[in-house]
């Protein structure tokens, strides 16, 4: 039998299984950082007095993924801060929106 042939095998699984593992950690830091971009540009657009619903969601949402972030809950995190994400752009898109009204 051909040790050498295993323990080559039995690394690469480990070594991928190691960045699958990290994949969450990525995503979630990742789309934390986007939804925070996005809430900031909602800021510059006025968003909190012409769309105080989506920006304050956004910043709830934001708040939340943070705090699942911190205790390693990160498919938790990713999910607020996809909302997050979604909700800080809905909230620049409406401001604007209202400028042109």
């Amino acid at each position: 039998m051909n040790y050498r042939l295993i323990v080559k095998v039995a690394a690469s699984i480990i070594g991928l299984l190691m960045l699958l593992g990290a994949c969450g950690p990525v995503e979630s830091t990742s789309l934390i950082v986007t939804a925070d971009t996005n809430l900031h540009n909602a800021m510059t657009a006025d968003a909190e007095k012409k769309s105080p619903y989506e920006y304050y969601s956004a910043e709830q949402y934001l708040h939340k993924a943070r705090e699942k972030w911190g205790t390693s809950d990160f498919e938790y995190s990713i999910d607020y801060a996809t909302e997050a994400r979604d909700m800080a752009k809905a909230a620049r898109e409406r401001s604007m929106k209202n400028e042109t009204d």
